[in-house]
């Protein structure tokens, strides 16, 4: 057997030497790259333009591969689809029952008001569309402002505001009672950072800086969140898990350090027509361990929640969770409150159909919800969505949406936790050495 040249031959050479005269993209002579170091670039621009909406992860990121080539992306082929818009008087569900007695998250009524409501306003730079996180380096991830939450008077039946688009309102939004929901998690940067200074020098304090995805303690050693909330770099970089705080501003409750990760091998953050790409296996698990001394875990404040078992069917009743901030006052500084907002599953079907949506976005392992006739806040990305009612069961996470808040018509996608049962029992007992499982 002949011994193969190290070189690329004349020809090679002269198609590069082209590449560079006339911008074309030269083909790679080095080995096959491995597929788990593939991340996928820019997609074409013309298929953004014909967006009405940019669909948006609310913390979207991915580290970026330099060494990877233009053609190391896998393309998929757009699918045709007829849209059919959402009609005013389209009853696509059922009122949300106003009765809170059976709720598996307690509102605190001590903040309650019969002549007001809680409202929640994200910052808005007039383009419609949310802004996606800025990537530092060395894993740093630079969040999306949180929303501040306050109240206002409540309006009269069938009002209308001239402001409805630019001050989205979140349904049935309530502070959540302390301890409320004792298995939500914060994923957080526990120190600041460079980027941060001409913020906080401006006043924005340091905790609403560092909040940065939500997640749902599932196991005592394991935390379900989005697979875009979390990656290897965000680990080296220092990120960290903290459990049973109602009140992120206050540094109260458990810390624990993120020593390892699991996230689907075919989710990417790319959108269409990319494969893999961010419309598909946004799921997560992130192990905790503990690397301080601290107290005991209180059960009340910190205690894990089941997975749902069985498909979520439309129209039921679903529940989000997240936190935001309190509006500054004289002599007190801005506060986080956990906030909850109810929502209705939307027929799977009906969702594809919608504006913006279709199938290769709207499929069997996610959950459309929205709220028929009002507007709605999605919760924390990476958060957990859960039964409104009863024993509180985890059935999505939250992963992708048009706007964090958003009107009847714009649903959430949310990561169908059924669908993932086998998925999240194998990633528990994956090898420690191993963070991502197809």
């Amino acid at each position: 057997m002949s011994k193969q040249s190290r070189f690329p031959s004349p020809t090679a050479i002269v198609v590069v030497a082209l590449s560079f005269v006339f911008g074309l993209a030269a083909p790679s002579f080095s080995e096959e790259t491995d597929p788990d170091d593939i991340v996928e670039d820019a997609e074409p621009e013309d298929e953004e333009e014909e967006e009405e909406e940019e669909e948006v992860l609310e913390d979207e990121s991915e580290p970026i591969d330099d060494e990877v080539d233009d053609f190391d992306e896998d393309i998929v082929e757009i699918i045709d689809w007829d849209a059919v818009p959402m009609d005013d008087d389209e009853q696509w569900a059922l009122e949300v029952d106003a009765t809170e007695s059976d709720d598996a998250i307690p509102a605190d009524d001590t903040l309650d008001s019969p002549d007001e409501v809680w409202v929640e306003e994200f910052a808005d730079d007039g383009d419609g569309m949310e802004d996606a996180p800025v990537e530092f380096s060395g894993g740093f991830r630079d969040s999306v402002d949180m929303p501040t939450v306050r109240r206002t008077a409540r309006r009269p039946a069938g009002a209308a505001s001239a402001d409805d688009d630019d001050v989205p309102y979140s349904t049935g939004g309530k502070p959540v009672r302390d301890a409320g929901a004792p298995w939500q998690a914060q994923v957080y940067y526990p120190n600041t950072a460079p980027q941060w200074s001409a913020k906080l020098a401006g006043g924005t304090p340091l905790w609403q800086l560092q909040h940065y995805c939500g997640g749902t303690l599932i196991a005592p050693e394991w935390v379900l969140t989005a697979a875009h909330c979390i990656d290897e770099d965000m680990v080296k970089a220092g990120y960290r898990v903290r459990l049973g705080a109602q009140d992120i501003s206050t540094d109260k409750g458990w810390t624990y350090k993120i020593d390892r990760i699991v996230r689907h091998s075919q989710y990417g953050s790319k959108k269409l027509p990319a494969s893999p790409n961010m419309y598909a296996n946004d799921i997560a698990l992130i192990h905790i361990v503990e690397d301080a001394r601290q107290p005991p875990r209180d059960p009340a404040r910190v205690r894990a929640i089941p997975l749902y078992q069985q498909a979520v069917p439309a129209g039921a009743e679903i529940t989000g969770t997240g936190w935001g901030k309190t509006e500054a006052v004289e002599g007190h500084a801005p506060s986080a409150v956990l906030m909850k907002v109810d929502l209705r599953v939307m027929d799977t079907g009906r969702c594809q159909q919608l504006p913006g949506y279709g199938p290769q976005k709207i499929h069997q392992n996610v959950i459309c919800a929205a709220h028929p006739q009002r507007s709605t806040c999605q919760g924390d990305s990476g958060g957990a969505i859960i039964l409104t009612n009863g024993a509180p069961t985890v059935v999505g996470v939250v992963s992708w949406g048009k706007k964090r808040c958003s009107g009847d018509g714009q649903p959430g996608a949310y990561t169908r936790v059924e669908s993932y049962k086998d998925w999240i029992r194998q990633a528990m007992l994956l090898d420690p050495t191993k963070n991502a499982l197809p």
